[in-house]
Protein backbone atom coordinates (compact mmCIF):
# COMPACT_ATOMS: atom_id res chain seq x y z
CA UNK A 1 0.00 0.00 0.00
CA UNK A 2 2.83 2.44 0.83
CA UNK A 3 4.21 1.98 -2.68
CA UNK A 4 0.89 3.02 -4.20
CA UNK A 5 0.67 6.10 -1.99
CA UNK A 6 4.29 7.01 -2.77
CA UNK A 7 3.72 6.56 -6.50
CA UNK A 8 0.61 8.69 -6.32
CA UNK A 9 2.47 11.46 -4.47
CA UNK A 10 5.23 11.43 -7.06
CA UNK A 11 2.58 11.80 -9.74
CA UNK A 12 1.03 14.74 -7.91
CA UNK A 13 4.41 16.40 -7.48
CA UNK A 14 5.17 15.98 -11.18
CA UNK A 15 1.75 17.36 -12.07
CA UNK A 16 2.28 20.43 -9.85
CA UNK A 17 5.72 20.96 -11.39
CA UNK A 18 4.19 20.82 -14.87
CA UNK A 19 1.54 23.37 -13.85
CA UNK A 20 4.23 25.70 -12.50
CA UNK A 21 6.26 25.32 -15.69
CA UNK A 22 3.18 26.10 -17.77
CA UNK A 23 2.41 29.18 -15.65
CA UNK A 24 5.96 30.50 -16.08
CA UNK A 25 5.79 30.01 -19.84
CA UNK A 26 2.44 31.75 -20.10
CA UNK A 27 3.72 34.66 -17.99
CA UNK A 28 6.73 35.03 -20.30
CA UNK A 29 4.60 35.52 -23.44
CA UNK A 30 5.12 39.02 -24.81
CA UNK A 31 2.67 39.01 -27.72
CA UNK A 32 -0.88 40.15 -26.91
CA UNK A 33 -2.47 38.00 -29.61
CA UNK A 34 -0.68 34.91 -28.34
CA UNK A 35 -1.91 35.59 -24.80
CA UNK A 36 -5.43 35.99 -26.14
CA UNK A 37 -5.12 32.72 -28.07
CA UNK A 38 -3.87 30.79 -25.04
CA UNK A 39 -6.63 32.25 -22.88
CA UNK A 40 -9.25 31.42 -25.49
CA UNK A 41 -7.95 27.85 -25.71
CA UNK A 42 -8.05 27.37 -21.94
CA UNK A 43 -11.53 28.84 -21.68
CA UNK A 44 -12.65 26.60 -24.53
CA UNK A 45 -11.27 23.51 -22.80
CA UNK A 46 -13.18 24.36 -19.64
CA UNK A 47 -16.42 25.23 -21.41
CA UNK A 48 -19.24 22.79 -21.81
CA UNK A 49 -21.46 25.40 -23.41
CA UNK A 50 -21.94 25.22 -27.17
CA UNK A 51 -21.99 28.39 -29.21
CA UNK A 52 -24.62 29.25 -31.79
CA UNK A 53 -23.98 29.12 -35.51
CA UNK A 54 -24.23 32.92 -35.58
CA UNK A 55 -21.58 33.23 -32.83
CA UNK A 56 -19.35 30.76 -34.66
CA UNK A 57 -19.64 32.75 -37.89
CA UNK A 58 -18.94 36.00 -36.01
CA UNK A 59 -15.77 34.53 -34.52
CA UNK A 60 -14.64 33.35 -37.96
CA UNK A 61 -15.25 36.82 -39.43
CA UNK A 62 -13.29 38.45 -36.58
CA UNK A 63 -10.42 36.03 -37.11
CA UNK A 64 -10.39 36.75 -40.85
CA UNK A 65 -10.24 40.50 -40.11
CA UNK A 66 -7.27 39.98 -37.79
CA UNK A 67 -5.47 37.96 -40.46
CA UNK A 68 -6.13 40.61 -43.12
CA UNK A 69 -4.81 43.26 -40.73
CA UNK A 70 -1.64 41.21 -40.24
CA UNK A 71 -2.44 40.42 -36.61
CA UNK A 72 -1.43 36.78 -36.52
CA UNK A 73 1.50 34.59 -35.60
CA UNK A 74 2.87 32.15 -38.15
CA UNK A 75 3.67 28.56 -37.32
CA UNK A 76 7.34 29.35 -37.90
CA UNK A 77 7.18 32.19 -35.35
CA UNK A 78 5.52 29.92 -32.80
CA UNK A 79 8.11 27.18 -33.32
CA UNK A 80 10.94 29.72 -32.97
CA UNK A 81 9.41 31.09 -29.76
CA UNK A 82 8.91 27.59 -28.35
CA UNK A 83 12.62 26.87 -28.72
CA UNK A 84 13.28 29.69 -26.25
CA UNK A 85 11.19 27.94 -23.60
Amino acid sequence: MAVTVESKNIGIKKFEKQKNTLAKKVLSIKDEDTVRLVLYYIEDLNSTKRITKAQYNKEIEEAEKRVKAGKFVTNEQVMKEMKKW
